[in-house]
């Protein structure tokens, strides 16, 4: 799962030029303390304006001054230059615990590297072979080898494991690509931003979803921003939690939506509860325990079940209630976390299922499937949102957010 896109469109080595003429409002301040041509850093303010599409700086008697793209882009850029200097320290002790020795200052940590070389890092660690990379970026295998090399060497790190026949990233080569990650998403949010300063609202949502939320609120909800900015592009991730959380927080996601566990380990991700969800007994409309009135607790279990996988936070809350109500499991005879799955099995067999009844809403209502009335232990299960907080989300993913609690509130 790749957060901005395999390609890296901004070509942040010109960012470093421009924060300095961002800081010293001055273009010839700027190309004395890098000790450039004038004519080079003004190259490279537009570079950056013509990725962007718009124009950074004024210039006026105080000197060069932001636009409001250019505010936007200071801010982003600010953000990730910070997120390398958290990696470079990070990295610097783990080189000190090694070597002794400081880290030198290689230049990716002020993001300072041709934008491919940093797409081929990205890339390859989702493809994990250069020959994949080298044909998804349509470029020889040897440039692959000597961009990873030319990256692992400007660190002073062994960034890569060549011991095996797969050369994979090493602690430390994952660690910088974590952060890097989360540096190149305050750019990739640049872009949205700036481009929504324009009245345009364009650019990819990457949801992860967990199964409540895939089956009728993320649904509902994209349909509807969809209607009305139809410039956006939607993707969505499905995965265990902790896989979504950490991509989440790498920024590979904009956000997740289903069950919500406890997120102790990512304290700057914001945990926002839509609604607790309330279990039933489904089964199909036509089902024998249907017509028979209030089923015994016998009668379920002498029913075939369908689950949830064991170890699935929704088995965990399902074995907590059969806990609560003092009986054995149910006679299992299917363990699937897929609601298709599930649904299939319910439509074609006796078998029950104990799940959220939103799970099964439109199945319900059109008749195919009831719930039976069973009072079940008012176990809470909270459905929501976690996502980065406010000012670290894209235009588009905060219109979904904002579109999933109006379903939610006028369902």
């Amino acid at each position: 799962m790749t957060l901005y896109p395999e390609n890296v469109l901004l070509p942040t080595k010109h960012l470093r030029v421009f924060h300095k003429v961002a800081r010293l409002a001055s273009m010839s301040k700027a190309a004395e303390e890098l000790r450039r041509a004038p004519s080079a850093v003004a190259h490279s303010i537009r570079q950056l304006e013509l990725s962007l599409g718009a124009t950074l700086f004024e210039r006026t008697a105080r000197g060069m001054m932001l636009t409001e793209a250019g505010k936007i882009l200071v801010k982003r850029v600010e953000c990730a230059f910070e997120e390398m200097q958290t990696v470079r320290a990070k990295l610097d002790e783990m080189h000190r615990d090694t070597d002794g020795a400081r880290l030198h200052d290689p230049p990716i940590f002020s993001l300072a590297v041709n934008e491919r070389r940093l797409a081929v890092l990205i890339a390859f660690s989702k493809r994990k072979h250069m020959g994949e990379v080298a044909k998804q970026m349509q470029i020889s295998q040897p440039a692959v080898s000597m961009a990873l090399r030319d990256l692992e060497g400007s660190t002073g790190l062994m960034l890569f494991d060549r011991s095996t026949p797969v050369v994979r990233l090493t602690s430390a080569g994952e660690l910088l690509l974590m952060h890097l990650k989360r540096a190149l998403v305050q750019l990739r949010l640049a872009f949205a931003e700036i481009a929504a300063l324009n009245g345009v609202m364009e650019g990819h949502v990457l949801v992860g979803a967990l199964p409540f939320g895939r089956a009728h609120i993320l649904p509902t909800a994209i349909a509807r921003i969809h209607k009305k900015y139809p410039l956006l592009h939607f993707t969505t991730i499905e995965g265990p939690f902790e896989t979504l959380a950490n991509a989440l927080w790498c920024g590979d996601l904009d956000l997740i939506l289903g069950s919500m566990p406890p997120v102790e380990h990512y304290s700057d991700l914001v945990r926002e509860e839509i609604f607790g969800d309330r279990m039933a007994v489904i089964v199909r409309a036509d089902h024998p325990l249907v017509n028979s009135g209030v089923p015994s607790m016998s009668q379920l279990l002498a029913s075939y079940w369908v689950l949830p996988i064991q170890g699935t936070p929704t088995r965990e809350v399902l074995n907590t209630i059969f806990e609560t109500l003092g009986i054995s499991e149910p006679r299992v005879a299917v363990e699937s976390s897929d609601l298709s799955v599930i649904r299939g099995l319910l439509f074609n067999s006796d078998m029950i299922t104990v799940a959220s009844q939103h799970l099964f809403e439109p199945e319900i209502r059109s008749g195919l499937l009831a719930a039976l009335p069973v009072e079940l232990p008012q176990i809470r299960r909270p459905i929501g949102i976690l996502r980065r907080k406010q000012d670290h989300s894209s235009p588009g993913a905060q219109l979904l957010i904002e579109e999933i609690r109006s379903i939610h509130t006028t369902s």
